[in-house]
């Protein structure tokens, strides 16, 4: 099996884990997002929060996530005694490079519409990851992310999504608060594609106690 390049933002810590057999990656570099092509940045949409790049027998593969942040929802006037809605949107793009053509694969797209409230669209970038758990040479790529509407403590939609070339594996649940009364939330949902592979679920399940806590300052 030929060697894998990873490309982490500055300050990102490698999100790859090796399986067994699999031959040493290069050293890890800064990936900028301008490194793709005009062609290419041109469908990605939201401001760049991260970026990684490795080689595997898919080819030259590109992940970049993008969050837009909150904005006023379109078509919406703002009163005096009304405050206008915001949507937040977020966005994980994979890319292939075949002979310098680049091709979007897939695409992960969430959203919140309408929020009056404080309104969350936000990766969990530390989950961020790329595995090849199976160890068959093509990459499973991870991201994880919550979304929100709500002006008091209360849990998050959390979402783990996996996609291995072009087939998606998801859990689907709530972030875990914990109060003095008690915690709330925390539930989470394996697809069934994701329950049929004993291996991705268990690394699923592994990130998912990882990360679903929500802290709040």
């Amino acid at each position: 099996m030929g060697s894998w390049l990873l490309l982490l933002p500055v300050g990102v810590t490698s999100p790859f884990k090796a399986a067994s057999g699999m031959v040493p990656r290069e050293p890890l570099q800064a990936f900028p997002l301008d490194s793709l092509p005009a062609a290419a940045r041109g469908l990605v949409k939201g401001r760049f929060k991260q970026g990684f790049r490795w080689n595997d027998l898919d080819g030259e593969n590109y992940l970049i996530l993008t969050e837009t942040g909150p904005f006023e929802t379109p078509g919406q006037r703002r009163r005096q005694d009304f405050d206008a809605g915001q949507d937040a949107e977020l966005y994980a793009h994979r890319f292939v490079n075949v002979n310098g053509q680049f091709s979007l694969v897939w695409q992960v797209r969430d959203f919140v519409r309408n929020c009056p409230l404080d309104i969350t669209a936000e990766f969990l970038t530390a989950a961020t990851e790329v595995t090849d758990l199976d160890n068959d040479g093509f990459a499973e790529a991870w991201v994880m992310y919550k979304t929100a509407c709500r002006s008091d403590v209360s849990p998050a939609t959390l979402k783990l999504i996996m996609y291995e070339v072009n087939q998606k594996y998801a859990m689907r649940g709530t972030t875990r608060i914990a109060l003095p009364e008690g915690s709330v939330g925390g539930e989470k949902t394996p697809d069934a594609r994701l329950r049929a592979n004993r291996a991705f679920l268990r690394h699923a399940e592994r990130k998912w106690k990882q990360f679903y806590v929500e802290i709040f300052q």
